[in-house]
């Protein structure tokens, strides 16, 4: 009967997994740093409505881009550990012999 809880890794597709996720919080990082001057809102008039939407908006902007910049941040905080794993394990299998 086969073992089938057995965790089985592979150090290079973990290390290119890691890349990736890496290239991916960078684009989403540029991503953020080109549209950034998109999510401000002017507002439209002077009455009070004006005001109270163009304030509300500009609060939902930041605050998205508060919590949009933390999961790059945990993006390439995760490829880091999963590269440092990847490593580790190749240390471990190189000094390993049979």
């Amino acid at each position: 009967m086969a073992d089938n809880n057995i965790l089985r890794m592979q150090p290079t597709e973990v290390s290119e997994v890691s890349a990736q996720l890496d290239a991916l919080a960078g684009r989403v990082e540029q991503l953020l740093d080109t549209e950034t001057p998109n999510l401000a809102v002017q507002r439209g008039a002077r009455d009070e409505v004006s005001q109270r939407v163009a304030t509300t908006l500009n609060a939902v902007g930041e605050s998205f881009q508060t919590s949009a910049r933390s999961g790059v941040t945990e993006m390439r905080e995760t490829a880091s550990t999963l590269r440092s794993q990847a490593d580790d394990l190749t240390h471990l299998d190189q000094g390993f012999t049979v």
